[in-house]
């Protein structure tokens, strides 16, 4: 679990430059980050949170940031904000520097569905996280399998498997069935 494990504190403003992410996939306006630009254009709020994970038990945290949904809805998602069906049919899909990545639904988020306080940390227990890059926390998870250390992307879309962006190409053929097969000769009876 990369919760406690990757912090950083502010260092010379080339490091925290490296530590830029993506907010991209369906938005009207695509944009880079760093953590300081997450500390200063949005609200800042706070989640206290306990992993208590099997192997190294209990563990209490203080994370601080922007709500994800905020930072996303500054991109221009391409959804009908009025439309809460449109809304709920969409995936947010964040990734890290470490290859570990988690997906969440719109609606998760949503005010109008699950409003959850889902945060872009900025620090960590009283640490800026700048050089360590900004943090998914989804404050009720209990062992923090989805907390995203390092942010590289944050992506918007719709499920391709349910609403695809493009036309579903056309189905192969189906084959033909296979040829009836003869039962073996039953062999005559002795009388």
């Amino acid at each position: 679990m990369g919760a406690a494990g990757s912090t950083g504190t502010a260092g010379s403003a080339g490091s925290a430059e490296a530590n830029r992410f993506t907010v991209t996939g369906a938005v009207a306006h695509p944009v880079r980050l760093t953590v300081a630009e997450l500390r200063t254009s949005w609200p800042q709020h706070t989640a206290d949170v306990v992993f208590d994970c099997a192997t190294s038990g209990p563990r209490k945290h203080r994370f601080a940031g922007p709500l994800l949904r905020e930072v996303v809805t500054a991109a221009g998602p391409a959804f009908d904000p009025r439309r809460r069906k449109d809304r709920s049919r969409f995936l947010l899909e964040i990734t890290g520097g470490d290859g570990h990545g988690t997906v969440l639904s719109w609606a998760e988020v949503d005010e109008d569905f699950g409003n959850a306080p889902v945060l872009l940390a900025t620090s960590l227990d009283g640490r800026e996280l700048d050089i360590a890059g900004a943090q998914l926390v989804v404050p009720w998870d209990r062992c923090g399998a989805r907390y995203i250390s390092g942010i590289t992307r944050v992506w918007l879309g719709t499920c391709p498997g349910r609403w695809p962006v493009t036309p579903s190409p056309t189905p192969p053929p189906t084959p033909p069935p296979p040829a009836p097969t003869t039962p073996p000769p039953t062999p005559p009876r002795s009388t």
